[in-house]
């Protein structure tokens, strides 16, 4: 049997870069995986990470999530290449924390670009190609702040509530061409996505801002120095290892589930977050959001 062909993007460092190198050289059935990143002057931790499947089963290019013009090329290549693209896995994003009233709407837009946006775009343009070959995995890495509001992470919370709602519609019709979405929902996790120079460097700054009242500021500071209210309420960060093993749960299940928590406490978390939920959505692993209501109702 081919080799299944694997899209991963935000392969630098973190999930991104385990998910392509678990994939790539696992001992049962390899996938042929194509890591990308935005950019390319970090990528000697994902070479020295390959070893010899580099160039084998793990190719790495150029693609930013923001830039329409380095995905279409992407994918048309791949396509072009083997014909096929059977998993994607959308792994590129920014965090930070922030002071909301003193955060610019500019600042938002690019969490956005990247968060949500970055990931319709690409879902976008392997879409038609999975349809036509009734078969797919489109597995999103959301998280536990897509549907739990933490304290001052009301701008990346809002960008993955955003994901998990665009991934819940999708999947209801997507699920009729055999074609599955998934969600990957970490809580705090130990890679550097939280020092991105992206967005960190403004972030901070906020705290030193003339606008922001005293006592806000002091919640800010504590948050920003320890992050230990999300620690606590999600039972501690996981290694990207652990996130990974979720990831390719997804990636080998016959019926995926629409989402994955990746810890036992989080299960619990979710599964009470949605105790009084919508009527098509009673199990935290969204196995029935089929779209079966809205169809028969």
């Amino acid at each position: 049997m081919a080799s299944r062909i694997a899209l991963v993007t935000g392969c630098s460092s973190g999930i991104g870069l385990v998910t392509a190198q678990r994939l790539a050289q696992r001992a049962k059935e390899p996938l042929i995986v194509y890591a990308t990143m935005r950019n390319m002057s970090k990528k000697d931790q994902l070479e020295a990470a390959a070893g010899n499947t580099l160039n084998k089963t793990l190719f790495i290019r150029e693609l930013d999530v923001t830039k329409e013009k380095t995905i279409v090329e992407t994918v048309s290549h791949i396509l072009d290449t083997h014909g096929q693209i059977d998993v994607l896995v959308n792994n590129a994003g920014i965090s930070g924390i922030n002071i909301a009233e003193v955060t610019s709407i500019s600042t938002f837009k690019k969490m956005f670009d990247v968060n949500f946006f970055g990931v319709v775009r690409m879902t976008q343009e392997v879409i038609p190609h999975m349809k036509g070959r009734r078969s797919g995995r489109i597995i999103n890495i959301s998280s536990l702040s897509g549907i739990m509001g933490v304290m001052f992470y009301d701008m990346y919370g809002s960008t993955k509530f955003a994901l998990e709602g665009f991934s819940e519609c999708l999947a209801m019709s997507l699920r009729h061409s055999n074609v599955w979405v998934s969600n990957v929902q970490p809580g705090p996790v130990e890679t550097d996505v939280l020092t991105n120079p992206d967005v960190s460097d403004v972030l901070l700054q906020q705290m030193d801002d003339p606008r922001v009242d005293d006592k806000t500021r002091e919640m800010y500071r504590m948050i920003w120095k320890r992050r230990e209210t999300m620690l606590t309420v999600a039972g501690g960060a996981q290694t990207a290892s652990e996130i990974v093993d979720v990831v390719e749960e997804a990636v080998d299940s016959e019926r995926p589930h629409l989402r994955y928590q990746t810890s036992e406490k989080s299960r619990k978390l979710t599964a009470e977050r949605f105790k009084q939920g919508a009527p098509w959505f009673t199990d935290p692993s969204g196995d029935d959001v089929t779209g079966d209501y809205f169809l028969n109702s």
